[in-house]
C-alpha cells in the first residue's frame, strides 16, 4: 500500500524516469529490442491466433460447418471454445520460455499500479459474464435457432463490449506488472486485434439485430464509459 502524500509524487517520478531512458541512448535499444526477431513472432502469431479466432466464428465458416458436424453429434460453439483455448499454447511456452529483457527498469510503483490495473479488470470480467448463460458461452449446452436476445443490461448499459474492456485492462496491466519485451508484443497484437474484431462483431450484430443495434450504439460507447469514452 502506498504511504504518504509522497506516492503519487513516487509514480509520476518513475514514469519520468522511464521518459528520459527512452528519449537517452536507450531509445534505439527499445527499437532493436521491439523490433527483434523473437518479438516479431510474438506479435504476429498473436496476431494470426486473432484472426483464426474470427475466421472460425464467422458465419460463413459457421454456416458451412455447422450442417457437417452437429449431426455427428459435435457441438459447433464447444469445438470453437476447444481450439480457442489449445491453438495458442505452442504461443504462450514461446512466449514465456524465449528470453526477452524489460522495457524499463521495473518501478515498485509502476508495478503495483499494472496488477491493481488487471485486479479491476478481473473484476470487471467476472461483472460482464454475469448476462450472458454460461453454460452456452462455452458450448457446453445447445441455443436453439435464432432464440439469441439482444442484452443491454449489466455493464452492457454502459459499453458496448465490456469484455473487450476488462480484457484490455487485464493485458495492459499484465504488461506494466511483468514489463517485457514479448509481452508489450502480447499487449499491441491483441489490441490490434480486439479492435479489428469488434468492427466485425458489429456488423454481425447489425445484421442480426437491426434498427435495435444501431440505436444502442449511438448512445453507448464502445470500451469506456461516456465520461472517459474513446471510440
Amino acid at each position: 500500500m502506498f504511504k504518504g502524500p509522497g506516492n503519487s509524487g513516487a509514480f509520476l517520478l518513475s514514469i519520468s524516469k522511464i521518459n528520459t531512458e527512452l528519449k537517452s541512448g536507450k531509445g534505439c535499444s527499445f527499437l532493436m529490442q521491439l523490433f527483434s526477431p523473437s518479438t516479431l513472432i510474438v506479435f504476429f502469431s498473436w496476431l494470426a491466433y486473432g484472426l483464426l479466432h474470427s475466421l472460425i466464428a464467422s458465419t460463413i465458416i459457421k454456416n458451412n460447418l455447422r450442417p457437417r458436424i452437429e449431426p455427428e453429434g459435435i457441438n459447433y460453439r464447444l469445438l470453437y471454445v476447444i481450439i480457442a483455448v489449445l491453438s495458442p499454447i505452442p504461443i504462450v511456452w514461446f512466449q514465456l520460455n524465449s528470453e526477452s529483457p524489460p522495457v524499463w527498469e521495473n518501478y515498485r510503483e509502476i508495478r503495483l499500479f499494472g496488477g491493481f490495473m488487471a485486479g479491476i479488470g478481473l473484476a470487471l470480467l467476472r461483472q460482464a459474464f454475469s448476462v450472458y448463460d454460461t453454460s452456452l458461452f462455452l458450448g457446453l449446452s445447445r441455443a436453439e435457432e435464432n432464440s439469441e436476445s439482444f442484452k443491454t443490461s449489466g455493464l452492457l448499459q454502459y459499453v458496448r463490449h465490456p469484455l473487450y474492456t476488462a480484457t484490455l485492462m487485464i493485458f495492459w496491466g499484465w504488461f506494466l506488472f511483468s514489463n517485457s519485451y514479448h509481452n508489450l508484443a502480447f499487449c499491441l497484437a491483441n489490441t490490434l486485434y480486439i479492435l479489428l474484431g469488434i468492427q466485425w462483431e458489429e456488423k454481425k450484430l447489425i445484421r442480426q439485430f437491426g434498427e435495435e443495434y444501431l440505436e444502442y450504439r449511438k448512445k453507448t460507447p464502445m470500451l469506456f464509459p461516456k465520461k472517459f469514452n474513446f471510440s
